[in-house]
């Protein structure tokens, strides 16, 4: 049973120290970690492409070389090309997307929230408070798109460091009944 705790606890105190160190750079460089995501989106977008263009031209020939292979290796270096380009952009349209997606369902659970409203209780004004509430937050979104991608990097960081510090404090528990065992 020690063991398995001490197994345990080297675990967390390392997950701990990676979340609170990610958290920490993205709490403090939360428009520099979204770009640097989307430049992680075009390095692997390259490499695809050109892992597909390497494949076309080692084909056997010009008989077994498939368009369809040269086509696919050449839109992903474009695309890659293109996020390289404008990396504020693509990162922007990410978040564009979650607005629209929240908007959507805030409007609908709104409208599901009206129909509690022939149930008894008051569940239904809480309902359509959130339903609002995340509707607006859709709205954000869609105004100004990559400044809430860094305030969503942001509040992320934010939460990864008190994970840590949660995971930092478990493993201490956890120390103290492995030295009671």
């Amino acid at each position: 049973m020690k063991t398995f705790l001490d197994a345990v606890r080297s675990n967390m105190v390392a997950q701990a120290v990676l979340s609170i160190v990610l958290g920490l750079l993205l709490t403090f460089l939360p428009g520099v970690t979204a770009i640097a995501v989307v430049y992680m989106l075009a390095v692997y977008l390259a490499v695809s492409g050109a892992a597909s263009l390497v494949a076309y031209l080692r084909s056997a020939g010009p008989r077994y070389r498939s368009p369809l292979v040269l086509a696919n290796a050449v839109l992903l270096l474009v695309l890659a090309l293109l996020v390289f380009m404008f990396p504020q952009v693509v990162a922007g349209f990410f978040s564009l997307i979650l607005g629209v997606l929240l908007l959507i369902g805030g409007v609908v659970n709104a409208v599901r929230s009206l129909e509690l409203r022939a149930y008894q209780g008051g569940v239904w004004v809480v309902a359509m408070l959130v339903s609002v509430a995340v509707a607006i937050g859709g709205i954000v979104i869609i105004a100004n798109p990559f400044a809430t991608t860094a305030m969503f990097v942001l509040v992320l960081g934010v939460l990864l460091v008190a994970k840590g510090v949660s995971d930092l404090v478990i493993e201490r528990k956890l120390a103290r009944l492995s030295k009671e065992l």
